[in-house]
């Protein structure tokens, strides 16, 4: 019994030392959350639709940063609207399109920790698409992402990604955001 008891205090010890060196070796932190904005733009080229306006969207996203190595991964929840045109000159018709997507993320950073850092990812999730005028439009879709960035002093990111998911829902987008917690350690 003793030996069982001491080999669970050396198991500890040793799993102890090794998480608290993990922690301190860290360069950014653990966890971060990032709230952000942006431009979304769609393809001008689906037949019977005319010309696209440009919408927004919204998202929100969260990360887990390794510390052995510039990766990180998280989950991303955005809201997306834009509207397309469709007719003659006389009579225009409007349609709102609108898709809510859930991806998982990845993103491989350079010059981590600099005031001005790049990163460059992408995502894979589904998408629910839909068609406010024509409700016979709708549906879930898969969706893939990918996205190149700077991050500006540790908080700020600037993104550009495409998402392809159902073809009349799929868009460019220019995004801005605000990234809470991660950093410097």
């Amino acid at each position: 019994m003793r030996r069982v008891i001491l080999l669970l205090v050396a198991i500890f010890s040793a799993t102890s030392l090794y998480a608290q060196s993990y922690l301190t070796a860290r360069t950014v932190g653990a966890v971060e959350v990032e709230l952000s904005v942006g431009l979304a733009t769609a393809s001008n080229r689906i037949a019977s639709f005319g010309r696209s306006n440009p919408g927004v969207e919204v998202a929100a996203e969260v990360r887990y940063n390794f510390a052995q190595a510039p990766v990180d991964v998280g989950l991303s929840l955005s809201l997306c609207s834009f509207s397309r045109s469709r007719g003659t000159n006389e009579a225009v018709e409007k349609y709102n399109f609108d898709s809510q997507s859930l991806l998982v993320m990845a993103d491989y950073n350079f010059f981590q920790g600099r005031r001005a850092s790049l990163y460059v990812g992408g995502g894979a999730g589904i998408a629910w698409c839909s068609r406010f005028a024509d409700d016979s439009r709708h549906g879930v879709a898969p969706c893939v992402m990918p996205r190149v960035g700077v991050e500006l002093a540790e908080r700020v990111r600037i993104s550009l990604g495409y998402k392809f998911c159902e073809r009349a829902n799929s868009h460019l987008l220019l995004g801005v955001g605000f990234a809470f917690g991660g950093g410097k350690r």
